[in-house]
């Protein structure tokens, strides 16, 4: 297996020569808050243990009500990197449950985006907008998305 050399020389100058490691770190810090948070916020809703992804190429977790399981559906915070925001995904627990769901819901409203008739990881998601620095703020507009998402699905 060969590896580009240039972009491993590239990622041990970044190392080296920035604070980049000590930013990851802070960022994981926030995201793990927010989810810690946001579990304490909203104790009807059953939070996975962990934060998944490496927060360079991605990162969430994913949490879910009684409602929500009983129609094969969980909610998900999603870090997306390239433009540096949090958003909120409705998602099938698998692909056949968000088929299934997806069938009987043809569009959404904006400010929603609708995965379309070939739902992958997300089917309905919604940007967070707060400044991740402060974390009440990314927590309430965390909370506020995944209430109109859920409410998506009475």
């Amino acid at each position: 297996m060969r590896f580009d050399p240039a972009l491993l020389e590239e990622f041990r100058a970044l190392l080296q020569t920035t604070g980049l490691q000590r930013a990851h770190g802070e960022f994981v810090r926030m995201f793990r808050w927010l989810r810690a948070e946001l579990e304490r916020q909203m104790p009807d809703f059953r939070f996975q243990n962990a934060v998944s992804g490496s927060a360079i190429d991605y990162a969430y977790f994913t949490f879910s009500d009684e409602a929500l399981r009983q129609k094969g559906l969980k909610l998900a915070v999603v870090f997306e990197p390239g433009s540096f925001r949090l958003e909120v995904w409705l998602c099938g627990v698998n692909r056949a449950a968000g088929r299934r769901w997806a069938e009987g819901h043809k569009d959404c409203p904006p400010p929603f985006e609708w995965a379309g008739d070939r739902p992958a990881d997300w089917l309905v998601r919604l940007p967070a907008q707060a400044d991740l620095a402060d974390g009440d703020a990314a927590a309430a507009a965390v909370k506020d998305a995944a209430e109109r998402l859920r409410a998506l699905c009475d």
